[in-house]
This record gives structure tokens, sequence and C-alpha cells, in this order.
């Protein structure tokens, strides 16, 4: 039997973590409120993004949302191996069920009937799906959550701009919920190609110009891709929007989040928008605990804090189009305690804005002005503004409309840094130097030379605005 790196280099993590989780008997172990299933599904969490990780699933891993709820006292452990059975499923408050794929066990009719008796009974079930039915594992749920009394899907939820995170239609941002305890306070999350949950107990939706995008797929599953994607077009037989993508059910004493997009908790995406809050105010619920939803406690748990300030109708760094930014957020998320969203009044160590996008408020501009001036730091990078096909105009760039009054002004080929008495500094990187994806690695593949050049001059701007090394992980990394 062949075993990939990967798995091996989990297991052993789970190993280190737990020095007893492969020793001990289920029954000498005292019971975290959540289990993991590893039985039907891969899950990465024990690693996620950070340094010297590259491969796409690892980096997708949930570790910065169950490594905060460990630090609330909220433990979790895996099972692996054998099946899932009541007296198993007992022991915990909350089973969590990641995007189960093809290659794992299918779920027999015992475990179907056991998780259907554990919710029934007061245990809570997070499901994660994704788009289409990639690694088959819509047809892998489908009896599940037909004892459920849920519908399965094979569709992708499309949108269109201004609701959408680029020039794709599959990267969509949702601002349309139902009020929900785990919609309260959600403004914006953000889905990188989501699939959809059954409408009836939807608590986050697509615009009205959206649609379920179908997959493609050839007898026995002969497509080169295993993501199943569909043409990301619209066409006439397709369901018009709204969709749901975030799923809430009370099902008799139990409690069920779905959620349609497994990159949405991702390290990498999970400090996006408010992808954060929904996982904090989704663990609250199913675990009822209040105290496990506080956001607060969330973006202060890590310092130094990088707050990337990303107006809502103007996206870069959640785009992965040639021009936008995704790669450099990826590549601070990586290093940093990272947060993408629209708000400018949080604190932060550190501030990073594109220039370009479009023209500033003067209330945007203002209260960037006085967060340098009272010392903080502020780094602006230079989007490639798409001129409009009528004015044919471009934004008024930050360097002409921040007040620099009085500021020490140094420059050098990659950036020009202004300096104020009170300690603060602004950075503006070059525009040939601009750090767009086309000239950025993806998170997921080792940079070549040149991007690595550009990725230690970036780090090395940042450490030293911030005059301290990264945030220590909670666990040590690998």
């Amino acid at each position: 039997m062949n075993v990939s790196p990967l798995l091996i280099a989990c297991s052993l993590i789970v190993a280190q973590a737990d020095p007893d989780a492969i020793t001990a008997s289920p029954d000498e172990q005292a019971p975290s409120p959540i289990l993991i299933d590893w039985i039907h599904a891969n899950d990465f969490s024990m690693i996620g993004l950070r340094p010297g990780i590259y491969d796409y699933h690892a980096t997708c891993g949930f570790r910065h949302g169950f490594e905060f709820l460990q630090s609330r006292k909220v433990d979790h452990e895996y099972i692996s191996d054998g099946r899932l059975t009541p007296e198993r499923l007992a022991r915990h408050k909350l089973l969590f069920i990641n995007l189960v794929s093809a290659e794992r066990e299918p779920f027999l009719v015992s475990e179907i009937m056991a998780i259907r008796d554990y919710v029934k009974g007061g245990g809570s079930l997070l499901i994660v799906t994704d788009h289409t039915n990639c690694y088959f594992h819509s047809h892998r749920l489908k009896p599940l959550l037909a004892v459920l009394g849920l519908r399965s899907f094979v569709h992708t939820a499309c949108d269109v701009a201004p609701h959408t995170l680029g020039g794709g239609n599959g990267w969509v941002a949702v601002t349309k919920f139902r009020p929900h305890p785990i919609t309260k306070g959600l403004s914006r999350i953000a889905l990188q190609t989501g699939g959809l949950v059954d409408p009836r107990y939807a608590v986050a939706w697509t615009s009205d110009q959206g649609w379920a995008d179908e997959w493609v797929v050839a007898a026995y599953g002969d497509t080169p891709d295993i993501g199943y994607y569909g043409d990301f077009e619209r066409e006439e037989h397709e369901l018009p929007g709204p969709h749901g993508v975030v799923l809430a059910r009370e099902y008799e004493k139990g409690r069920i989040v779905i959620i349609s997009d497994q990159n949405m908790w991702s390290d990498a995406f999970i400090n996006y928008a408010d992808n954060y809050r929904l996982w904090l105010n989704a663990m609250a619920w199913l675990l009822d605990d209040p105290n496990v939803a506080d956001w607060k406690a969330y973006e202060d748990w890590r310092r130094p804090r990088i707050a990337i300030y990303e107006p809502d109708d103007a996206t870069s760094f959640g785009s992965s189009d040639a021009s936008g930014h995704y790669h450099l957020m990826c590549l601070l998320a990586r290093h940093y305690w990272t947060f993408v969203n629209s708000r400018l009044d949080e604190r932060a160590d550190l501030r990073v804005v594109a220039d370009g996008l479009r023209d500033l408020t003067e209330e945007e501009v203002a209260k960037l002005s006085v967060y340098v001036r009272s010392g903080g730091k502020l780094i602006v990078v230079f989007h490639v503004p798409a001129e409009t096909e009528e004015k044919k105009e471009t934004p008024a760039r930050l360097s002409a409309v921040l007040d620099l009054s009085g500021a020490e002004r140094k420059s050098s080929e990659m950036a020009t840094e202004y300096v104020f008495a009170g300690g603060g500094r602004i950075v503006f990187l070059a525009d040939d130097f601009n750090p767009c994806n086309d000239r950025m690695a993806p998170p997921t593949r080792l940079p070549n030379a040149e991007e690595g050049r550009r990725e230690a001059a970036i780090l090395e701007i940042v450490r030293d605005l911030l005059a301290v090394p990264p945030a220590v992980p909670a666990k040590a990394g690998i």
C-alpha cells in the first residue's frame, strides 16, 4: 500500500500533539468536545498555512480556527480508523466532517444511522462541502444528507460583479444573510469557488444575479480535473440565484451547520472579510458556548497583527486576477497574523493598502493620516488601475492626498518612505516593484529565484516596520 509523505507527516504531528493518541484506547482518554472525522475525509488542520508548506490541501487546513478554540479550552481529537459508532460519538459535543473524497472510506449504513441518532439526541454536526461534485464528495455525502432530510448538489455558486472578488465568476462575495446566531455581526463573507446548500435552511445567500453552474463530467468520471468544474458561464437552463451557501438547522435536539466552500475557513482565507466571525459564531452555536464567539479575543490572539484595508467595493487582496494581490496576502498570512477587511478603526501594528483601486474618501484618507501620525506603520502597494471606458481617468495617488507634511523622505530602488516625528512611517512600494499576483508565487508553489527575491524584500520591509519577529504559532511548526 502506498502512503503519501503528507499523510505520514500528519500522523506524526497528531502523535506529537497527543502522545497517547495512538497507544491509549478511547476509554482511557478524556473526551474532547470536538471529534474530527479522518475516516471518511482528509483533514490537515494540524498543518495549515505556514512557512515551508506549499501543498494545496495542507495550506487549506483549519489550523488557525482549531488552535484558537484550543486556546479557549475547546479541544479536539481525530478518529482515523474503525467506524463511527453511537458509543464513540456520544463522547463528544460536535462531529466535524471536512470535505470528503472518493479515496477515503464510504459511510456505512450503521454510521449514517449513528450520526442521525447522535444529532437527534442533542449532538452537533458540522459538514464542509465544496463546488460541484469535486472529489465526488456530493455523491459520497448524499445518503447521509438524505437521512438528515437535506438536499445535496453538484453545482458551483457563481455570481457577477460587484458580487465577485475579481474578473471571474467563482470567487464570490456574500452579503445577503438571514438573521441567525451564526450570522450575527456579519457584513461580508467570501468563497473561493463554493457550492450550494439546501435553500430551506440557508442563512447566507448569493445575489439575485447569481446562478448554479452545473458540473461537466464524462462517463465513469473520466475527466482530466477531479474538481469537476462547470464552465462558469451562465446558461439558460441553469437555475438563477439567489442560492444558499451556508446552512444552519436545528434537527430535533441537535444542530447542523454546512458550509459550501472548504477555502472559506482555510488558514489563507479565514481572516478575509468576516469569514473568521462566521467560524466563531458557528462553533459557539454548535457547541452551545457563547464565549467561543469572541471576535476581539480572536483578533488579539496573536501579535503583531497586520490589517490590510480593502474597501468592499474595490477588491484587490481577495482577487486572484493577475493584477490582484492575493498572493501577497497569503505571503503575509504565512508569516504574520494578517486580516483583510474594510474596517479602519481596528487596532493594527501594521496596515497595508492598495493604491489605485479607487479614490479614497476624505474619511478614509483622514483615518489613515491619523493612524500614521499617531505612530502607526503603513505599506502602500500600487494596484494598476483599470481605466473606465467613459472617463479614462485613474484614481488619485495616495501620495498626493495623504498628509505627508513634516515627514522625512527616504528613497530606495524598491520604495519611498516617509518618517514622522511621532514614530509613524509610510512605505510606498515602487510601481515597478508591484507585488501583484503575476509577479508573486501562489501559496501552493515554491517561489522561483525572482519571486523569492521579491518575497524576501517584502518580508524585510515588514520586519523593519514591525521591529519584531513574526507571530509565534501556538504549536511548533514543521
